[in-house]
């Protein structure tokens, strides 16, 4: 019976939760992975096959936006610097499993620098539209009849 009342609440909370907005479903996710597993507010490198452990973890939602939120997660400059140091990979309870490869910290230190260099270009076309003087008003030309 207490089997059937917990599956019967879990289904109502997953109809809920998917009746709302997939932008709002996406930042609840996130809410709940940055408050509830400290690896991801500590931007460790994960465990290869996470989204699994997050799908179980998670089942009031929906298993493409949590895959979601986990890619926006993983393309975070913060993140790929934890991923391009290396070290230990950790699970969702925060003990290692598993080390970051040569090829991944490879990777993670190629896509770091690209943000870089895209944040360098973007500062620099912001700045000659921040610098140059707006064009003068033309003056009325007096009439000289």
């Amino acid at each position: 019976m207490a089997q059937n009342k917990e599956t019967a609440l879990s289904e109502a909370l997953k109809a809920a939760v998917q009746s709302m907005s997939k932008k709002k479903q996406t930042e609840m996710i996130a809410g709940n992975l940055y408050s509830s597993y400290p690896v991801f507010k500590q931007f460790k490198p994960l465990a290869i096959g996470i989204h699994e452990a997050l799908g179980a973890a998670l089942p009031q939602y929906d298993t493409q936006l949590i895959g979601r939120v986990l890619s926006n997660h993983c393309r975070k400059p913060r993140y790929l610097k934890s991923v391009a140091r290396g070290g230990k990979r950790f699970a969702l309870d925060g003990k290692p499993v598993g080390a970051v490869t040569e090829e991944e910290q490879a990777a993670a230190q190629r896509q770091c620098e690209q943000l870089e260099e895209r944040a360098r270009l973007a500062e620099q076309t912001a700045k000659p539209q921040a610098a140059a003087p707006a064009a003068p008003a033309a003056a009325p030309e007096a009439d000289q009849s």
